[in-house]
């Protein structure tokens, strides 16, 4: 397990911190910070990542929005 924080991009080059908490079975679960959605992807998620580009496997919505990893983590192990 590993809970990280990248410089990247979504929706039209917007900058944003995405979130990343990779897993040992390879699937990394990633937010925008301060964002609702919650992806799972297997995609790596490096500086400058552009989140659009990023192929989900699922998604999950949180109604408070993420702002920590530890908020992340523990949404998705709830």
């Amino acid at each position: 397990m590993k809970l990280y924080e990248v410089n990247g991009f979504y929706g039209n080059r917007s900058r944003a911190t995405i979130l990343v908490y990779e897993r040992t079975n390879g699937k990394r679960w990633y937010c925008v910070e301060g964002g609702f959605n919650v992806n799972c992807t297997y995609d790596e998620i490096n500086e400058g990542c552009d989140v659009e580009t990023v192929s989900d496997i699922d998604t999950l919505g949180n109604r408070d929005g993420i702002y920590s990893l530890q908020e992340l983590y523990d949404f998705v192990n709830e």
